[in-house]
């Protein structure tokens, strides 16, 4: 699983993720990808440990390992160490 590669969308998310970015700037930056296949690829990202929700911008409280799946765009996200080596092995 080491040298597993990310699909196309997810290696895109990933490399926008090494500074904190708020799902609706994500949105902005990845226009041509329907709402909710970034969404559903970012619920992925979390699963596998690549991406961490970093903030509650709604409430700007930082969010933890707890975010609700049903409200992206009231969250910040930003990688992880997994995310990060990740990064650098592949995309670099």
């Amino acid at each position: 699983m080491q040298n597993e590669r990310l699909d196309p969308l997810a290696e895109k998310i990933i490399s926008m993720l090494v500074y904190e970015e708020t799902f609706v700037n994500l949105l902005e930056d990845l226009r041509g990808f329907n709402e909710y296949a970034v969404a559903d690829e970012l619920k992925q990202l979390i699963a596998k440990d690549f991406v961490r929700p970093c903030r509650d911008v709604e409430n700007d409280k930082k969010s933890g390992v707890l975010y609700d799946s049903d409200r992206m765009a009231s969250y910040s996200f930003t990688l992880t160490g997994k995310g990060l080596t990740y990064l650098e092995k592949h995309l670099a």
